[in-house]
């Protein structure tokens, strides 16, 4: 009697051992992140994942989840940033970083970010990509039979883009732009800081700085947001003649116009 006691005590104690340790398995177990692309109408995609480092990166067809949509990677248990990105071309990453070379502007992006609880055993994002650059479109006005003495050069304190969230990352911009035939250039410009920062227009004769134009201030003045989900494209005229300068930002009814000594 006191053997059949014993080996119960035992059968047991064998199965609470084995339960706790199922228990203890189960804490370090990762969690299913599902990424719902159904919504991205570009063909290519990043999606990367970060916690305390990155957790992985991987370039996608969106095609390949044409059926549900769905991208599925496990991640460690706790909070997550997500990322999904299109269009980067020049854009160089480092860490969480997408950095513009020097001389380039910056790249047609198209980006979704989101912080993503992922506790359990499943969690779920749904990318929404959005415009994170504004293309900037100039045109030069000079009287007829002269060509426009000086040179442009955009110069900016933003660098690139923290993929974490899609904020502007500090350093040095700087991008000479180049007229065509028809005295019209388009560069790109990322996120800025809310007011702008120190975005400007320099005008150099040679390699002389004959002016430096405040478009961050200029812009700042007809309520342009460097927040806003998706940005907006801008379009700047000089004009050589009146020294005036306008801008006008797409979708608005009006612009402004700005006097400048060149």
């Amino acid at each position: 009697m006191a053997m059949k006691k014993t080996s119960i005590i035992l059968a047991a104690a064998l199965v609470c051992a084995a339960s706790c340790s199922i228990k203890e398995d189960r804490v370090p177990c990762p969690c299913w992140l599902s990424i719902d692309l159904g919504g991205c109408s570009q063909k290519n995609v990043t999606v990367s994942a970060w916690s305390e480092s990155e957790i992985f990166t991987e370039r996608v067809a969106v095609q390949d989840y044409k059926d549900d949509g769905i991208y599925e990677k496990t991640v460690p248990k706790g909070l997550v940033r997500t990322s999904v990105i299109s269009g980067e071309r020049d854009m160089r990453r480092s860490g969480a970083t997408l950095t513009i070379p020097a001389g380039h502007d910056a790249d047609s992006i198209w980006a979704h970010a989101s912080l993503v609880e992922c506790a359990g055993e499943f969690a779920r994002d749904t990318a929404v990509l959005r415009k994170q650059f504004a293309r900037v479109f100039m045109s030069v006005e000079s009287p007829e039979g002269h060509s426009y003495p000086y040179r442009f050069i955009v110069r900016s304190n933003v660098s690139g883009m923290d993929m974490r969230d899609l904020s502007p990352v500090s350093g040095e911009f700087r991008k000479e732009l180049k007229l065509d035939k028809d005295n019209i250039c388009m560069f790109c410009l990322p996120r800025q800081e809310e007011d702008g920062g120190a975005l400007r227009l320099l005008l150099l004769d040679g390699e002389e700085v004959v002016d430096e134009l405040p478009l961050a201030s200029w812009i700042s003045q007809m309520g342009y947001s460097w927040l806003r989900k998706d940005l907006e494209d801008i379009y700047i005229g000089v004009d050589y003649a009146k020294a005036e300068v306008s801008i006008s930002i797409q979708g608005w009814d009006e612009g402004c116009s700005f006097k400048v000594e060149i």
